[in-house]
């Protein structure tokens, strides 16, 4: 098994983002495809997700009630959290 450090994670990641950034591109195909004007049905529905989705994105209401997580201290002086009663 190959460990890399932090950095190496990182470049790791970004060369991988960056060639399904390049691959998926081409001049072909456009960025931003709009749906077909053939298609009313579809146009309706992708219209009304995106308006659903941002209504729900604001109606939700903050929870009524919040709980403080409890921890103790262990012996060795750090904090022991119960992560069953942490929710």
């Amino acid at each position: 098994m190959i460990q890399l450090t932090n950095k190496q994670l990182a470049i790791v990641c970004l060369v991988c983002m960056s060639a399904g950034w390049w691959l998926s591109s081409s001049p072909s195909s456009p960025v931003n495809p709009t749906p077909a004007n053939d298609r009313p049905v579809l146009r309706w529905i992708a219209k009304a997700a995106k308006n659903l989705l941002w209504i729900a994105l604001i109606a939700e209401q903050p929870p009524k009630e919040s709980r403080l997580v409890q921890h103790q201290v262990g012996e060795d002086g750090h904090p022991v959290i119960d992560h069953a009663r942490s929710f």
